[in-house]
């Protein structure tokens, strides 16, 4: 191989390398349950910063359970799934979410696992998502685990 080859592969490896896109970042943390409390998480890569996340109770007439289960919810609670983070980057990144609580035995209870956009050039934005759940199982819950994969 002579010295033109050599120096035209290291070129395109290096455009390949520059190229490619920015590995996916990851955060995985465990709390001591509780409702109505912001958990701090304040993990970053790169433009994306997720500042902190909580679970709250949403409560009136029309909730997910009480349309879930229009005759029967008074054993469940729509719990509500907060994540405040900013993307200062130009596109917008996804997250894989997934929280989940579990009880003393460390068994889980419930939880929710889905993907989520973070939005473009935002300075601070809370995503959430809502779900109905036993209330049981919030009265058994000792554990909140946090886990989010997020990349462009």
């Amino acid at each position: 191989m002579n010295r033109t080859s050599i120096l035209a592969a290291s070129a395109a490896l290096a455009v390949l390398l520059l190229a490619s896109p920015a590995p996916a970042a990851q955060l995985s943390q465990t709390f001591d349950f509780a409702i109505d409390r912001w958990f701090p998480l304040e993990a970053g890569d790169g433009p994306v910063t997720l500042h902190r996340i909580r679970l709250d109770l949403l409560e009136g007439r029309l909730t997910k359970s009480s349309l879930a289960r229009p005759y029967n919810s008074e054993y469940l609670e729509t719990v509500r799934i907060q994540l405040d983070y900013t993307n200062r980057a130009t596109a917008k990144w996804s997250a894989r979410v997934t929280v989940r609580w579990l009880d003393a035995e460390g068994r889980v209870i419930d939880g929710f696992s889905a993907n989520e956009k973070l939005e473009r050039n935002s300075a601070r934005k809370v995503a959430q998502v809502t779900l109905s759940t036993l209330r049981y199982g919030l009265e058994r819950a000792a554990t909140l685990e946090v886990d989010i994969h997020y990349e462009p």
